[in-house]
């Protein structure tokens, strides 16, 4: 079993809880989208530089020059985007899409094993979907869904690094 699994077995997340983790996840997710957004660029980049389309007067070696700083920046955004992923899920969240920042935190509602749900630029954890539904399913969370907390202990002052 990957550490990934055992965070995602291992607990599972309140309303509380999960808005107890957010100052941390909005940090490291504002990480994640800007490693998304240079991953993109860098691969426009890289595509751009391997169609030949020759800056005016550039020579081949210039050519060639900027497909591998192009590929370089590609590997290090990509580098950069798996290792702030493995953070997110080191925590228990599941990244869903990366360049928006939606994330899932397993959690459980009314006895049954749901997803709450959470999107950059959102000010707290306030959605949840069915495992099978995803952010289409989204639904606001229930008043009396906010009891006592306890959730994942990584959570709570999980440093970031």
């Amino acid at each position: 079993m990957t550490k990934t699994d055992e965070a995602k077995t291992a607990a599972l997340f309140t309303p509380e809880s999960a808005n107890r983790a957010l100052p941390y996840v909005k940090a490291v997710v504002e990480d994640l989208v800007e490693a998304c957004t240079r991953l993109r660029r860098a691969e426009e980049a890289r595509a751009r530089a391997a169609a030949g389309s020759p800056s005016a007067g550039a020579t081949v070696r210039e050519r060639e020059e900027t497909q591998r700083q192009a590929e370089d920046a590609r590997r290090a955004a990509r580098t950069d985007l798996d290792r702030v992923t493995r953070e997110l899920e080191a925590v228990g969240v599941e990244v869903k899409d990366p360049e928006t920042g939606l994330l899932d935190f397993p959690g459980e509602l009314d006895g049954r094993r749901v997803c709450l749900c959470w999107k950059r630029g959102e000010d707290r954890v306030a959605f949840w979907h069915d495992l099978e539904s995803g952010f289409r399913g989204r639904r606001p969370l229930p008043p009396h869904a906010s009891g006592p907390s306890s959730g994942p202990a990584a959570a709570e002052g999980a440093p970031r690094g």
